[in-house]
């Protein structure tokens, strides 16, 4: 009911379009939301508390509803308030992409550019693209986001990342795609543990697997495979998190199905070892994404053929297969 209130304004009569806060409003909103003081709020704000309190008193008189529960403690949310603190925060992501669409279009490639990748291939891309964009192009600022390949789609569509590096990117007229390699899936173990060069996927399918929920992609992508030769995958443990789900392959807990590049640095460290699974080769592209009205910009241009020239080494030096 508070999340229709805030949207409709059912409650006092008040429409969607009538409602028409400042930015600055909703900023000291999320101020005080994080710092749940007044009093720390306006400091780090540099404004009166007088001041912020009639701004947070205004705003809640402008949806009819209170968005603080006022407490010994200091300021806690209420349901409605927790609504649009997850409204604001994509509000203000909006507003500093916009921010970033524009500088992006100067001829020197300069302004923003929020890359999103999963925690791996994340840990092998973000230190060297960091490390040439500075020393290349000292006015482009980029900004990381991690996340599973199913929240990089949504953010990229809502416009709130530039470019994406993920599995399997969305197949919509308004987004572009690069592959930039093809990862074969492979049966994850700790050392020692895989006696055999490569795996049947119907073998590797009746080992103890410790792997994600669905609609997880990779999950999703394994299932399929698995089904359409006609087995079932023997799931002990489900594990939403890729660090925790190799701790527990890492520890002796059973196995799990990742890419090769999933498990590089563990397998490099010598705590997890990998092989290929055959019969039949489970394929998972790695692509770069971005919207079609962002791909001309020369910021993420750059940004994405350094991201090509890094994996393309990688590739090339055997490290990543």
């Amino acid at each position: 009911m508070a999340d229709e209130a805030i949207q409709t304004g059912m409650s006092t009569g008040i429409t969607t379009r009538d409602w028409q806060p400042e930015l600055r409003t909703l900023r000291y909103f999320l101020c005080v939301a994080e710092e749940k003081n007044m009093t720390r709020a306006s400091e780090r704000l540099r404004i009166a508390q007088p001041a912020l309190s009639r701004q947070i008193a205004r705003l809640e008189a402008d949806l009819g509803l209170p968005v603080f529960n006022r407490t010994p403690r200091g300021m806690e949310l209420t349901e409605a308030g927790e609504i649009l603190q997850r409204r604001a925060y994509a509000i203000m992501a909006q507003v500093a992409q916009a921010h970033h669409d524009v500088t992006a279009h100067a001829d020197r490639p300069q302004g923003v550019v929020v890359v999103g990748m999963p925690p791996t291939p994340g840990e092998f891309i973000a230190p060297p693209l960091l490390a040439r964009i500075k020393a290349a192009y000292p006015e482009i600022e980029l900004r990381f986001i991690e996340g599973f390949s199913n929240a990089l789609e949504s953010k990229l569509s809502q416009g709130e990342i530039g470019l994406a590096v993920m599995h399997d990117a969305p197949m919509q007229a308004d987004i572009v795609t690069t592959d930039l390699l093809v990862e074969h899936l492979c049966v994850i173990g700790p050392c020692g543990s895989l006696d055999r060069e490569s795996y049947p996927l119907a073998e590797a399918a009746d080992l103890p697997l410790i792997m994600p929920s669905r609609p997880n992609f990779l999950r999703v992508l394994v299932d399929k495979h698995a089904d359409e030769i006609g087995k079932e995958l023997n799931i002990r443990q489900r594990v939403d998190g890729v660090w925790h789900l190799k701790a527990l392959v890492r520890n002796g807990h059973g196995f799990t199905i990742l890419t090769y590049g999933g498990v590089l640095s563990e397998v490099q460290n010598g705590t997890l070892e990998a092989r290929p699974i055959t019969d039949p080769r489970v394929e998972w592209t790695l692509c770069t994404a971005t919207k079609a009205d962002q791909q001309r910009k020369k910021a993420i241009q750059v940004v994405e053929a350094e991201v090509r020239a890094i994996v393309g080494g990688l590739v090339e030096a055997g490290i990543w297969k």
